[in-house]
């Protein structure tokens, strides 16, 4: 009995430790400057540019 429990806690804990990396968040400069200017006093026009330009740097 305790060979199996033995086992069972050897495998949650491999299991456990076997999960796939997250992975890394690429921020180009164009989200940055993005994201500095959303607090920003800006024309929606401007703002829509600015988060187009983010998304296209984004897909590069």
């Amino acid at each position: 009995m305790k060979h199996w429990l033995a086992v069972a806690a050897l495998a949650l804990v491999v299991a456990g430790c076997a999960e796939r990396p997250q992975h890394e968040h690429r921020e180009t400069p164009e989200c940055m400057n993005y994201r500095a200017m959303m607090t920003a006093p800006m024309a929606p026009d401007a703002m829509k540019r600015l988060q187009a330009r983010c998304e296209a740097s984004r897909m590069q």
